[in-house]
């Protein structure tokens, strides 16, 4: 709902004012609906779920779900989906459905809610209930809310400060992002700094997703090189291009190997992702591959720009380019945490920049820069982020 009215608020700017009115009276319904709602009890083995806005079966909620059902804990699971997004869930796990009506049942009823995303405006959580806040990013590039007061639009500002008000945990995976969790999302409540639960998937065995993502794209031993590019403000994809053939070609010269592209966009550019690309059996869209992750922990290189996946896929020291045309003019709409010419990952501005930049790349260089960016940060993914997560659910039950 807020995506659509995000989407209008930038194609109608005569009309923002008139979206913040109606966007203000829907938060004062479910506040209305919540309060109705609680003739209903509370279930405290009860926990409701969510990622991307009921997009997604994927990113840290996924992977706590994942580990409480591996320690065969008594809590009823609840995923909340949207109806035309086909996505495979556990035996265990129960399907809410994503309209307002079941999302508030659903919440009013829980013991606990987990979600990497802000909830609606109004949602109102009752006592004894707990909100753990995953969050979708990691220590970001990109500066967000309270960071960026003359950037951020009204509805961000609105969800993510009366989101921090009702959240009990907040999950971070690095002192740099515990900062800014209380900096730019005003949140003044517990923080439990033991990585991102998503990440602990780097601390397996890789091979076993791999071979998963391999049989799912029917690939056979090719290496495989991720292009995951972020959305940007007004949703706009011009700035995506890239040679992909070019690109296959430069690493086979400088890596070894025959080089498929997977190219994944952002869940706001899922209905862009067939428009603007030309697909081949090299070149594969894997926007609709339901969990990142998995991509990440099977592709050998990533390509992207300004996303957080970036500092997800390298925790383990796997080799990432920047590829990025429009800096200057995102740097302008969000600004940024780092100087990207200084970051451990080579930047190209167009495909020949690109490709001097994969011809000419230094492992031994690029591993010393990482270890200084880890240290910067105070990164403490460990591969145990999921466990410690579950351990304080199951002390708060």
């Amino acid at each position: 709902m807020v995506d659509k009215i995000k989407r209008l608020a930038v194609k109608s700017k005569i009309c923002y004012y008139l979206i913040c009115i109606a966007f203000e009276l829907y938060g004062k319904l479910v506040s209305l609906l919540c309060l109705v709602m609680r003739i209903f009890p509370i279930q405290k083995n009860k926990i409701v779920c969510c990622n991307m806005k009921g997009k997604r079966y994927g990113d840290n909620p996924k992977y706590i779900v994942d580990e409480i059902l591996k320690q065969n804990l008594d809590y009823e699971i609840v995923w909340l989906m949207k109806d035309e997004y086909d996505v495979e869930l556990p035996g265990e796990v129960r399907k809410g459905k994503y309209n307002l009506l079941s999302i508030i049942y659903e919440l009013a009823t829980a013991g606990f809610w987990i979600d990497s995303n802000t909830k609606h405006v109004g949602m109102l959580k009752r006592k004894n209930q707990y909100y753990i806040q995953t969050w979708h990013g990691s220590y970001g590039l990109k500066k967000v809310y309270g960071d960026i007061p003359d950037k951020i639009d009204y509805f961000d500002k609105r969800s993510v400060q009366y989101n921090s008000k009702i959240q009990d945990l907040v999950v971070s995976n690095s002192k740099f992002y515990t900062d800014i969790f209380r900096r730019a999302f005003w949140y003044k409540g517990e923080i439990l700094e033991c990585g991102s639960p998503r990440n602990d998937i780097f601390y397996e065995n890789a091979e076993i997703y791999v071979q998963q993502v391999r049989e799912y794209f029917n690939l056979k031993e090719q290496k495989l090189v991720l292009y995951a590019p972020t959305y940007r403000n007004d949703f706009r994809t011009a700035d995506m291009h890239m040679d992909f053939e070019r690109l296959r070609s430069c690493l086979q010269k400088r890596f070894g190997g025959d080089w498929v592209v997977l190219v994944r966009l952002h869940p706001h550019n899922m209905v862009d992702a067939e428009k603007f690309i030309h697909y081949t059996d090299t070149i594969i869209n894997a926007t609709d591959y339901n969990v990142m992750q998995e991509l990440l922990a099977a592709s050998d290189i990533l390509i992207s720009d300004y996303s957080s996946c970036i500092l997800d896929f390298v925790t383990r020291g796997k080799t990432c380019f920047l590829f990025a045309t429009d800096v200057a003019k995102y740097k302008d709409e969000r600004d940024l945490y780092f100087d990207m010419h200084k970051l451990p990952f080579p930047l190209a501005e167009n495909n020949d920049e690109l490709e001097h930049n994969i011809l000419t790349f230094d492992e031994e260089q690029y591993q010393i820069k990482l270890k200084q960016l880890f240290e910067q940060v105070g990164l403490c993914d460990n591969g145990n982020a999921c466990k410690q997560v579950v351990k304080w659910i199951v002390e708060h039950t």
